[in-house]
């Protein structure tokens, strides 16, 4: 499996991407809304195992194209930049998707284009029409993200998570495409 779009590509995350994803998992501002990290090189290493292990679509690595200009300089092309997730929906219906980029790159629709073409290759491929999405509250970059991509807020699920031992409310998105 390898999804291309403008500037990504999405593909199974492979042992060698270790140091790429540390980039962004080591650090606090990328985690700061999910229920992990930041990572230790142990914890990032214990990831990268269980995603090889479980493949796509549960985790697929993002990587670019071509280089990119982020905000700490040039970053090359087939750089793992991000990571994108497909599960089952915990209604049963469709799928929940997650995705994470690399802080120097946020602010360029890197996560509104993975996110679309995830979608995308999921209908496409798999005949997939139902997708959520969710976030805290306080994340206006995931939320914007979630409406670019056609996702409609459903709802605010008081403590639906627990983040650095504190419960955190998300906010539930939900996109489905008529056959």
């Amino acid at each position: 499996m390898e999804v291309l779009s403008d500037r990504l590509a999405m593909r199974p995350f492979v042992a060698g991407d270790v140091d790429h994803v540390h980039v962004y998992a080591s650090d606090p501002a990328v985690c700061f809304f999910t229920d992990w990290g930041p990572n230790t090189p142990a914890d990032t290493e214990d990831f990268i195992a269980r995603a090889v292990a479980e493949g796509a679509p549960a985790n697929i690595a993002v990587t670019l194209v071509g280089d990119v200009l982020g905000a700490a300089g040039v970053v090359p092309a087939g750089t793992v930049v991000g990571s994108l997730s497909a599960v089952p929906a915990p209604t049963g219906a469709g799928h929940e998707l997650g995705w994470v980029v690399r802080r120097d790159l946020w602010g360029q629709g890197i996560a509104t284009e993975a996110v679309a073409t995830l979608i995308g290759w999921l209908a496409a491929e798999h005949g997939a029409t139902e997708f959520i999405a969710r976030c805290r509250p306080q994340n206006r970059a995931s939320s914007r993200v979630m409406e670019h991509v056609g996702m409609t807020y459903v709802e605010r699920i008081p403590g639906d998570v627990v983040i650095k031992g504190t419960p955190a409310d998300s906010d539930i998105y939900r996109l489905v495409i008529p056959r």
